[in-house]
């Protein structure tokens, strides 16, 4: 077997081990997108009138615990290696969220249902949190240094993969479940489908090879023990620290305002019914994954950065006008399922460079760290967009269009800040 040909197979199963991790991530972040109406009357008296915020609030406070589950394990993935962490991250994600399925509502405990809700996802949190630095170091430690771009974009397009199948396990349920029944019993199995990913996922885990790249480095130079204080006191790495959490912000931001915020707001007041305005979210969903394989793919022939400026520019550019036209509805059913897909190409699909990004801005001793902080650090601020934006402004507002609009050029200008502040560093040798 020649020398490529069996580097090629590695970097494949090393793939398909990292990639239903991010699946698996994916759908708890997406299924919890696409419950917020329902678990908002669950979780919070029928009386309360900012339950819905009250809900994202929960939502998007949990991630702050993710660049603390990213730190945690990205430490255990430098010090034990990438595989096994990988191992415990998902094993963890996978029970926490069976185990919300089995959560009592307020109309069972009070005020208690909140609480228990914010602790589970504060843990979901931080498991979710330890994913990302871990798969994404062991994929671009394996691969071909020229096709990092690519391996990456093919690697991020498992959140796609995992939104479209929480949408059709969604979708399916409805169909299933009597309406009436939902929200009783059909948002638990939501949670409790969670599982079957998860164990999927460990048994091809299992089976994966440990990133030889890391294995030889540690041999080499030893184990850092303490890679989160080797990464504050370099200033190159606190550098690619602080741009990396500033890209993440703004993608978390901007992913929450559309792929994560249209569920919300078409359904809003019947402005397109169920399930029309699901078939919405998939059509856009798999129209991002497009773009995610097309920065990934661009970004190994122009540089990372400038693929981010190219897309954070044309989303300026499109955003006013397009979250006008959905508003409005101008263009009927398909119109807006157009329109929503194109801004969800322009936004999140700069996502597909962003493992190759994150990943060559730290050497091996201390990239699983980096990354996980990284990206997971920018979920602090990023998935507060929407829930400041409800603050400001309600659906119903003839305006709110435009606060949309600023509020997802708002992320894409710290996309567009990460990328100037960066170094290009498409092609370099990551040891």
């Amino acid at each position: 077997m020649s020398t490529w040909v069996r580097e090629t197979s590695i970097a494949r199963r090393v793939y398909v081990g990292s990639l239903v991790g991010w699946i698996m991530d994916a759908f708890d972040l997406s299924m919890m997108f696409l419950l917020v109406p329902v678990m908002a009357d669950v979780f919070f008296p029928a009386k309360y009138g900012l339950a819905i915020v009250g809900t994202w609030s929960i939502y998007t406070t949990t991630f702050v615990f993710r660049p603390i589950g990213g730190v945690i394990f990205g430490r255990l993935g430098d010090r034990i290696g990438r595989r096994n962490t990988m191992v415990i991250t998902l094993t963890g994600l996978g029970l926490i969220v069976f185990a919300t399925g089995f959560l009592p509502t307020y109309d069972q405990v009070g005020v208690l249902a909140p609480v228990l809700l914010f602790i589970f996802r504060i843990i979901t949190g931080t498991f979710a949190g330890g994913e990302y630095g871990n798969s994404a170091a062991i994929l671009v430690e394996s691969v071909d240094r020229e096709r990092r771009g690519a391996w990456g974009a093919f690697l991020q397009s498992g959140y796609p993969i995992g939104y479209t199948l929480a949408a059709l396990i969604y979708l399916s349920l409805h169909y299933i479940i009597p309406s009436s029944s939902f929200t009783q019993i059909g948002w638990r199995w939501m949670f409790w489908i969670g599982l079957i990913p998860a164990i999927v996922g460990l048994i091809v885990r299992l089976s994966m090879p440990e990133s030889a790249m890391w294995e030889r480095v540690s041999k080499e130079r030893g184990i850092n023990k303490a890679p989160f204080t080797t990464i504050l006191r370099n200033p190159a790495y606190r550098l690619g620290a602080l741009t990396g959490v500033l890209a993440m912000t703004g993608i978390a931001w901007v992913y929450g305002l559309t792929l994560g915020f249209y569920p919300t707001v078409l359904s809003y007041h019947n402005f397109l019914k169920f399930p029309y305005f699901l078939y919405v979210v998939i059509v856009s969903i798999l129209i991002s994954l497009l773009g995610y394989l097309t920065s990934g793919f661009i970004s190994d022939m122009i540089g990372r950065r400038l693929t981010m400026i190219i897309f954070s520019v044309a989303a300026v550019i499109a955003s006013i006008p397009v979250t006008y036209l959905i508003l409005t509805h101008a263009y009927g059913f398909y119109g807006t399922m157009a329109l929503a897909s194109l801004i969800a190409f322009l936004t999140t699909g700069v996502y597909g460079v962003i493992p190759a990004y994150l990943s060559e801005k730290f050497s091996t001793d201390v990239r699983s760290t980096g990354v996980g902080f990284s990206f997971n650090g920018g979920f602090i601020v990023g998935n507060w967009s929407t829930a400041l934006l409800l603050l400001i402004s309600t659906i119903s507002n003839p305006s709110f269009y435009l606060y949309w609009g600023i509020f997802i050029i708002i992320g894409e200008l710290m996309i567009f800040a990460s990328a100037l502040l960066s170094k290009e560093t498409r092609g370099i040798e990551l040891t």
